[in-house]
């Protein structure tokens, strides 16, 4: 009899340890397939890279190619460049801006700071009266194609100084530039950010030249 009951108790273990075996299988979370967890996996990747890409190109800066020759010999139409959203405007910086008076992106350099007078006598740059250098511009004139006349800016824009929240821009080479001289003041907001690095072509590849030290 004792011999029997073992043999039972032996029985019953064995089908409550399949039964326990079989419900542990049950628990346990299905397996996705290999080929939709790689899938899945991109999906996320791609995702998460097009988030930072937004973010960078919103808030940090973002690649443009230069169109035309108005900065030239600073810059060459069709150089790859970066621009940056990060820090101020400062005097002299090349900035990328939405046009005024047109639907595209125009690059100039900022000449006069939100107070400042700004004036071109006997083709001598004058801010606020201080006669300033300017070693960027194209001195090769020959081809001009817009007036690089003297001028101050009263004549231009009815204003003695440039006022708060905006800028006087021109681009470098004076005689083909479409600039304040002739769309008017910039608004600050109009300025979508600096160009900072030129990326292509490989012999031109490097960071602007900064000029602040013109004036003091």
């Amino acid at each position: 009899m004792y011999e029997e009951n073992q043999v039972e108790n032996s029985t019953l273990s064995s089908i409550e340890e399949r039964l326990n075996s079989r419900k542990d299988k049950g628990n346990e979370p299905k397996k996705k397939h290999p080929i939709l967890e790689e899938i899945l996996s991109w999906i996320w990747s791609i995702a998460v890279a097009s988030i930072i890409m937004a973010i960078l190109y919103f808030f940090v800066g973002r690649p443009f190619t230069v169109s035309g020759q108005s900065m030239y010999p600073t810059l060459h139409n069709g150089d790859h460049m970066i621009m940056s959203k990060i820090g101020g405007i400062n005097r002299f910086d090349v900035v990328v801006l939405q046009a005024p008076d047109e639907d595209k992106e125009y690059i100039k350099r900022v000449i006069g700071m939100p107070g400042d007078t700004v004036e071109v006598k006997n083709g001598v740059l004058y801010i606020n009266g201080k006669e300033v250098e300017q070693p960027f511009i194209n001195t090769n004139n020959d081809k001009k194609t817009v007036f690089i006349d003297d001028f101050t800016l009263k004549e231009l824009t009815g204003e003695d100084k440039v006022p708060e929240g905006k800028y006087f821009v021109m681009g470098d080479n004076r005689g083909v530039s479409k600039d304040s001289r002739m769309i008017g003041f910039i608004d600050k907001s109009a300025i979508e950010g600096k160009a900072v690095f030129t990326v292509w072509p490989l012999n031109r590849i490097g960071g602007l030249k900064d000029y602040s030290y013109l004036y003091q």
